[in-house]
């Protein structure tokens, strides 16, 4: 599947259909793609000459650097961008693991992550600008994947301003029937989450510290501090009530309340008091009282999700924020020099390429080696190797197949030898909170 969105053959027809083919040009179209991933591969930033170096080592093509800076047009972001969307529709991925949240057809976690960009190209990716000198350019990636399979579900580059609520409602079609959706408090809108009952669909989500909820039968507000006492003298850490949310258009959903440490509660009020404070606002008493919760509304019915699942489950976003860890840590996506729009652009997209191209590969390992050996395999150590290997990783998708394998065996060995996730101290390890998912465990009952 790889080697047929890779082809000369598929190359060529996008940028035929983009514009930016020219028949009497040497420099073709798959030359172009290879030198760009090359380019997107390093950790430093590769310049035109030392692109054309690579050109010439690869294709044997003697080309200058001007003409390679006047490939990079719109025309040239257009392809680009074809063929990470055409990626994104071929993947080819195999569930982690076949009992994990059987129930559902994908659960969706999704998250941001924003980087500054130069000034000068403030116009195609809008930011805050301000009087502390940050840069008035900022780019925003969408990231969507499905815990089930690690297929990504959605890649999409927008400017800095567009918040993550604009994008819940404006993806909300997105979401099919029996697919579960894991939102954090940036893409909260109650509107959209209750939406998604009439698509057959279900979420977990945060609540929202500003959304009122009501007891259902007397239509009288819940009093946090009420019930956090009675939970105190009941000796209860966790619980769950059916409540209506929201002061108008109610919509009746599960209520799963759990009391954070002391500890973790005098860190919110410090916080939150310093942040007013330099606001020049004052922590109200009913803010207060809801820190000493974490506080999650959901659809999905006490028998196909516990307390202590919804729990468990939603602590496994964090993985998404690891994820960002690797892209910029790792592949240094948010590292590429000052250019014009065009090659910046491009560079970006392909190493959102080269992103994929990397989870395809340790996702479907990771699935192997999980039901071969009930192990994890480490994304960042993975990615460490992968990008120092990005000559192996061209041949695994320009190679013919045998060769292609070899290269993958050759990645498997390596990877198996010393790339396993290691549990963190006092935390509960990724390989922990799946077996008791999947297990229906009683082992681990502090998370």
């Amino acid at each position: 599947m790889l080697r047929e969105v890779f082809s000369e053959k598929e190359l060529q027809k996008k940028a035929v259909a983009s514009g930016f083919y020219k028949r009497k040009c040497d420099f073709t179209p798959a030359m172009f793609f290879d030198m760009l991933l090359y380019c997107a591969s390093r950790i430093e930033n590769i310049s035109l000459s030392q692109a054309c170096t690579n050109v010439k080592r690869c294709h044997g093509l003697k080309i200058t650097k001007q003409s390679i800076d006047g490939r990079f047009n719109e025309e040239a972001v257009w392809f680009v961008k074809e063929v990470l969307k055409d990626l994104l529709e071929k993947q080819l991925n195999k569930v982690f693991c076949p009992g994990l949240f059987s129930k559902f057809n994908h659960v969706r976690i999704k998250d941001s992550t924003k980087f500054l960009v130069g000034d000068h190209l403030s116009e195609r990716f809008r930011g805050f600008g301000g009087s502390a000198g940050t840069s008035h350019a900022c780019v925003c990636i969408q990231y969507e994947y499905d815990l089930r399979s690690g297929k990504i579900l959605d890649l999409n580059l927008t400017d800095g301003r567009r918040n993550d609520s604009t994008d819940a409602s404006e993806t909300k079609g997105k979401i099919h029937k029996n697919d579960l959706v894991l939102r954090d408090l940036g893409y909260f809108n109650l509107s959209v989450l209750t939406g998604f009952a009439d698509q057959e669909a279900f979420f977990v989500s945060r609540l929202n510290t500003s959304v009122l909820v009501f007891e259902p039968e007397t239509q009288e507000r819940i009093c946090f501090k009420e019930l956090y006492v009675k939970m105190s003298k009941q000796e209860l850490t966790q619980c769950e009530k059916q409540v209506l949310v929201g002061k108008q258009a109610q919509a009746k959903l599960r209520l799963v309340i759990q009391i954070v440490p002391e500890q973790v509660y005098q860190e919110r009020i410090r916080k939150i008091n310093k942040k007013n404070k330099e606001d020049g606002w004052t922590t109200s008493e009913d803010y207060k009282v809801r820190c000493r919760f974490n506080l999650f509304i959901t659809n999905v019915q006490a028998e196909d999700l516990s307390i202590k699942e919804v729990l468990i489950l939603y602590r496994l976003r964090w993985q998404i924020e690891l994820m960002f860890k690797n892209w910029k840590s790792v592949c240094k996506i948010d590292k590429i020099k000052p250019v014009k729009y065009e090659r910046f652009a491009c560079l970006l997209f392909a190493k959102l390429i080269l992103i994929m191209l990397n989870m395809q590969i340790i996702c479907n390992l990771q699935a192997h080696y999980f039901k071969k050996q009930r192990l994890i395999l480490s994304e960042n150590k993975c990615f460490k190797t992968l990008r120092e290997s990005f000559s192996n990783l061209r041949g695994i998708w320009k190679e013919k197949r045998k060769q292609s394998e070899k290269e993958l065996i050759r990645l498997a060995s390596q990877f198996s030898s010393n790339h396993w996730k290691e549990k963190r101290k006092n935390k509960m390890s990724f390989l922990e909170i799946i077996e008791l998912l999947v297990c229906k465990s009683d082992i681990y009952e502090y998370i």
